[in-house]
């Protein structure tokens, strides 16, 4: 039979602390697209490399995970999530300490880069969604928000810890202390506390004891429904516009006239709203179905856009443009996470998802590339920012009208949790 709880309060009181484990882990993986961009001034400095080289190492990170996505959902799908959690974390934390070795070698910086984006596909959001997803089902959405928060965690503190590291320690001290750090941290913590459906052995069983696999569509159904192509374009496009002026945050708030220091401390909040966004979403998709949440949690990113723009040259502009493209950064993922579980099932999510997020992986891959490109031909971020702004209302209008979630049933599967 299944024991699984099946109250939202039974869910938390089990497990609560896999989430918790989660969100950290999600937070370092996080990391480094919220870093990168207080590590761009320093990197000048000391190798006189342009943005757009230094940029290329998330280039790198956003194809490795676009390419392994997919193999890594099948092992998702087939070990479970905490296993490629725990490895993902101790090489990716110990990878990213390594680029304090940099010398200014064009090659060794890919280099590393390559070592490292292979060895966090590991620590994606889909590692992590899968793990919360199989053990809530009454809370889902709640728990994705809490686990996906990370992103919002690392939104909010790694610039202003990888910034006060690189004051007081050096840049070079900075890379080891929060890959040691912060990911070690994250790895101690999965290692004791995240323990998904797959780890924990539950699975419904029949009567004659058959194992029956988590319900959803088959790769092929997946593929052919219009739904999740729908979700996974809306994806595409938002990371791609997205990633860009996320990692160029800093640089493009400073270029208005602000120092690094309030260009930071502003860019922080988007952590801030992230965390509201996915709660508060998170929140309304556990009680309302319909195009609502979706549609209002990326359109608000179009509004951020503009404001970004600084056509009013104040400081409330920049901030309030700021939160609200860390809502929509934080909201998008988090809705876009739990209706995949809905309209998709779990059955195959760590491929499904998977794939989706590896199509995001080619956004965050060329749209810092495409950002820093923008800015060293123009000397500016606004035509970025004026591209970003309709793109992410199509997004929004791409969740009108997808209908009512599918009614699964479990399949018979010979294969039972290691």
């Amino acid at each position: 039979m299944d024991e699984r709880p099946h109250t939202a309060g039974d869910e938390w009181s089990a497990h609560w602390l896999t989430v918790l484990a989660g969100l950290v882990g999600f937070s370092f993986y996080s990391m480094v697209t919220y870093s990168l961009g207080t590590f761009m001034a320093p990197l000048e400095k000391a190798f006189g490399w342009s943005r757009t080289e230094i940029s290329l190492g998330l280039t790198i990170f956003g194809l490795s995970a676009t390419f392994a996505g997919p193999p890594m959902g099948i092992l998702l799908d087939r070990f479970g999530a905490r296993k490629l959690a725990l490895a993902g974390l101790i090489l990716s934390g110990a990878l990213f300490a390594c680029f304090s070795l940099v010398t200014g070698s064009p090659l060794q910086w890919i280099g590393l880069w390559l070592a490292f984006s292979i060895c966090s596909v590991m620590i994606k959001s889909t590692v992590w969604s899968a793990g919360a997803s199989s053990v809530f089902t009454a809370s889902r959405g709640m728990a994705l928000a809490a686990v996906l928060s990370g992103s919002a965690v690392a939104q909010i503190f790694a610039p202003l810890v990888s910034n006060a590291l690189i004051q007081t320690q050096g840049w070079r001290a900075a890379y080891v202390w929060i890959g040691l750090g912060w990911g070690g941290l994250a790895a101690v913590l999965v290692a004791l506390f995240f323990y998904d459906a797959h780890a924990l052995g539950q699975r419904v069983k029949t009567a004659s004891g058959e194992t029956l696999r988590l319900p959803g569509l088959s790769i092929p159904e997946a593929c052919r429904s219009s739904k999740v192509i729908r979700i996974a374009v809306a994806n595409l496009l938002m990371s791609f516009v997205g990633a860009g002026i996320t990692v160029h945050l800093v640089p493009l708030i400073t270029q208005t006239g602000l120092t690094t220091t309030q260009a930071v401390e502003i860019a922080a909040t988007a952590g801030i709203a992230g965390i509201v966004g996915k709660f508060f979403s998170g929140f309304l998709l556990d009680r309302i179905q319909g195009s609502l949440v979706p549609f209002g949690s990326f359109a608000v990113g179009a509004a951020g856009y503009v404001l970004l723009l600084d056509l009013m040259h104040t400081r409330v502009e920049l901030l309030l443009g700021t939160l609200c493209v860390g809502y929509a950064s934080g909201a998008g993922l988090q809705v876009s996470t739990y209706l995949i579980t809905r309209y998709a099932g779990l059955r195959n999510f760590g491929v499904v998802f998977g794939t989706i997020a590896s199509s995001m992986m080619l956004g965050t891959s060329f749209g810092p590339l495409l950002a820093a490109g923008i800015h060293d031909a123009t000397g500016s971020y606004a035509a970025l920012l004026i591209l970003a702004a309709p793109v992410m209302l199509l997004c929004a209008l791409l969740f009108v009208g997808l209908g009512p979630y599918p009614i699964f049933t479990a399949d018979r599967d010979a294969e039972t949790f290691a």
